[in-house]
């Protein structure tokens, strides 16, 4: 098992390394965002400061960030699905960091953001397949034949490949390099990896009987939609226009 995950490990390229703790940083800050919009008496010790979400939109919107952290996590899904065993428990002992350095705990925790809470957990755990399910069950009425929704998603493709270019240059200055050749430090050096494990297994206690039934990613058939409307074309457009990176 070992030399299995040795051999992982050499064929895991920097470039790899670092874009996946980069999305889980990505991830992270959205989930703060939300909890700073959607709970706005609930104070945790915020842990990302970088403040690269600079949308507007979903200030005083709890639907609004909801709908923005559930497709962050579809993105964080399709990132970690292909990661070897050995770099998701590296993220996984990450999250468990920021959990503990946070100061959320089972017994202050809101309810559906222990759902989130256990949601990214199981994707970290390569059990992400509820959030697919969820996505499908929402996008099922969508006419994605329609000449409107093809245009749209042409521009927005024509813009979000500009900003590829950045991600290039940071494969291009990693070129060559292994996965041991980078370190990357934590960013939640307050944290503890076995006290944050150990409030995740509590929060999980609490709502892994309701999770596949009781809760959903996103607004599903025949439930009220979270968002006060439907999202045009041109407002996702304009969206990622605003904020590419997110």
């Amino acid at each position: 098992m070992k030399r299995q995950q040795i051999q992982q490990q050499e064929q895991t390229t920097a470039f790899q390394k670092q874009t996946t703790h980069n999305m889980l940083l990505m991830t992270l800050e959205w989930l703060e965002k939300y909890i700073e919009v959607a709970y706005p008496n609930y104070e945790i010790r915020k842990q990302i400061h970088d403040g690269n979400i600079k949308r507007t939109d979903i200030d005083g919107n709890p639907a609004m960030a909801e709908d923005s952290l559930a497709t962050q996590l579809v993105l964080f899904r399709s990132t970690l699905r292909t990661k070897p065993p050995f770099l998701r428990e590296e993220i996984k002992e990450e999250y468990y960091k920021w959990i503990s350095a946070t100061g959320i705990n089972a017994n202050n925790c809101p309810e559906r953001l222990k759902h989130f809470l256990f949601g990214i957990h199981e994707i970290v755990e390569g059990r992400g397949e509820k959030i697919l399910e969820d996505l499908k069950n929402e996008q099922a009425n969508i006419n994605s034949t329609s000449l409107e929704f093809m245009e749209g998603m042409q521009k927005l493709f024509t813009y979000s490949h500009s900003e590829s270019k950045k991600v290039e240059k940071v494969e291009k200055s990693l070129e060559g390099k292994t996965y041991k050749d980078i370190e990357i430090g934590s960013k939640f050096g307050g944290g503890n990896i076995e006290s944050g494990g150990q409030t995740f297994q509590q929060i999980a206690g609490t709502v892994s009987s309701s999770y596949e039934a009781g809760f959903h990613f996103f607004p599903q058939q025949g439930q009220q939609s979270n968002s006060p409307q439907q999202r045009t074309n041109s407002e996702i457009i304009q969206d990622v226009r605003q904020n590419p990176r997110n």
